[in-house]
């Protein structure tokens, strides 16, 4: 019996930091530098991240040990305390967004909760919204509903003004919800509501990373018990050669992940990047599930 073939693991790094130019900003002349310096053979990761009826394709160059070299500084985040600081910011906004994408829906609640008389501090915020989300799971609990479903954001912004970002359950009425915030009056409550993509632009607005001024201050905090998003790698779905035809405009990314998910996705956006320092490219490219748009048109009229 012969021996087993080793498996090989892969460098972990932060590949959208290493591939940041846009390829559409690419010069022919360059790219074709790039494809001839990057011929030699690599492989190609394609990470799958399901939330909701949300399909998320990332398609990255894996790296080897004896191959850490080729990846590029700003790829590395073990030697960067700041830079690794980044990245820890990057995946929460993702794992937020994508919890949200995940357990919500259109007969959902988004709300935005304000201050009559601002927090001190951020810790202080955080703290005002517990005790809300313990005075509603109280009336809930009267009223024979389970513990609330949600995920909330608290936000300073440069002039030091808090406020809440909520993403919670249907189950009750938005007027009690409303009355159950006790520190301001100039709040917003409605229900979620679907559009052509879904709730990718109500996430991503939760999500978004604003510019850092001395006093901005954002974080976020979910109920236990949401469902997590689905993620899977492969190293087969995508070759170099698959990337190269992508890069060169032989093949368009939509062909290709149609061929992979085509009959349950519809593809949404992509785009690809790269890096001259290796020569290598990164996609990303989003799609959704197919039906999923009337499905939300049917609810809309349905509520109306």
């Amino acid at each position: 019996m012969g021996k087993r073939k080793r498996r090989t693991v892969y460098v972990t790094y932060d590949y959208e930091a290493a591939y940041q130019n846009s390829l559409e900003q690419m010069e022919e002349e360059n790219e074709k530098r790039l494809l001839k310096e990057g011929k030699t053979k690599n492989i190609y990761a394609t990470k799958e991240i399901r939330s909701g009826d949300q399909l998320e394709i990332e398609i990255y160059p894996e790296f080897a040990r004896r191959q850490e070299s080729q990846i590029p500084d700003e790829g590395r985040r073990k030697k960067q305390r700041q830079a690794q600081k980044n990245l820890n910011d990057k995946n929460s906004r993702k794992m937020c967004e994508r919890l949200i994408l995940e357990n919500f829906d259109n007969r959902d609640i988004w709300a935005t909760f304000t201050y009559t008389e601002e927090p001190e501090t951020l810790e202080e915020a955080v703290r005002n919204m517990q005790n809300f989300i313990k005075r509603l799971n109280y009336k809930r609990k009267k009223m024979g509903l389970k513990n609330a479903r949600y995920v909330y954001t608290t936000e300073c912004g440069s002039k030091g003004r808090f406020h809440h970002h909520i993403v919670m359950d249907g189950d009750l009425d938005m007027d009690t919800v409303e009355a159950t915030w006790n520190k301001g009056k100039r709040n917003h409550l409605r229900r979620l509501q679907k559009d052509e993509n879904g709730l990718v632009g109500a996430a991503r607005y939760i999500t978004k990373e604003k510019e850092r001024k001395s006093k901005y201050q954002k974080t976020w905090n979910a109920s236990t018990g949401l469902r997590k998003p689905k993620e899977k790698v492969n190293h087969y779905k995508t070759k170099q050669y698959h990337v190269n035809r992508i890069v060169k405009g032989d093949l368009k990314i939509c062909d290709h992940l149609a061929k992979w998910y085509g009959d349950m996705y519809e593809f949404a956006e992509a785009e690809v990047k790269y890096n001259t320092f290796n020569g290598r490219f990164y996609i990303y490219a989003r799609m959704r599930a197919k039906g999923a748009k009337k499905e939300d048109e049917h609810a809309i009229r349905k509520k109306e």
